[in-house]
């Protein structure tokens, strides 16, 4: 995330990278965290079911995250949050 603050997208891309290929097993929360910041919708959806599915400790912090505030407008947050049986408002 550091590199991607700094537009240093390649760097930031490549140690995303690298960090999935050494913990997308147990922190996918923290991936999804990660492609949200860097505004990847897409993928960071990917991951947070990927992280619902493998029940990641973290996950019950999704509601007001800010490192997901990207993710707050789109319509399948808050379908993601009811899936979580959290409160919409």
């Amino acid at each position: 995330m550091t590199y991607s603050a700094l537009q240093r997208q390649k760097e930031a891309e490549e140690a995303l990278r690298d960090y999935i290929a050494e913990f997308g097993g147990t922190d996918m929360y923290m991936i999804a965290e990660t492609y949200a910041f860097f505004g990847e919708k897409n993928k960071a959806f990917e991951w947070l079911e990927k992280a619902y599915a493998g029940r990641d400790v973290r996950l019950p912090g999704v509601k007001g995250d800010p490192l997901l505030k990207n993710l707050y407008t789109d319509p399948r947050y808050n379908a993601f949050l009811k899936k979580m049986n959290l409160p919409l408002d």
